[in-house]
């Protein structure tokens, strides 16, 4: 009866132990997904197009926004449709942009549905 018992509980035990490592490679694959269309050329353009309209000389040595950096810790999927990204502008943690961009179905190409700034990033706007 012991032996059944105990033969019981490590099956249980290892059930539970390869079901978490599976969670566990699903999520770093979602992860790695993420990352991958985050870099990819399209969302690169789709980026730069919408810090232009922020900033029209966005990413030229006149522009108030010289640089951007994609959060990859806080890319997430939206429940709604499309991936939710944090742009860090200048190297400045302060300097915000969180954005929603989605695949346009009929084009193809990425496009925001979505964007917040920060107050710090709407005050180095102001004017433009």
């Amino acid at each position: 009866m012991k032996k059944r018992y105990s033969m019981a509980v490590i099956m249980i035990l290892s059930g539970l132990f390869l079901g978490g490592c599976s969670l566990i490679t699903g999520q770093a694959t979602k992860k790695q997904e993420m990352i991958q269309i985050a870099e990819s050329k399209k969302m690169k353009v789709a980026i730069e197009n919408m810090l232009k309209k922020l900033d029209p000389k966005a990413l030229t040595p006149e522009g108030k926004i010289k640089t951007y950096k994609i959060s990859k810790d806080d890319l997430d999927y939206n429940p709604m449709g499309g991936l939710m990204i944090k742009i860090i502008i200048n190297d400045n943690e302060d300097l915000l942009l969180n954005t929603t961009i989605q695949e346009d179905s009929t084009t193809g190409e990425y496009e925001e549905t979505y964007l917040s700034k920060t107050k710090e990033l709407n005050e180095l706007l102001k004017g433009n």
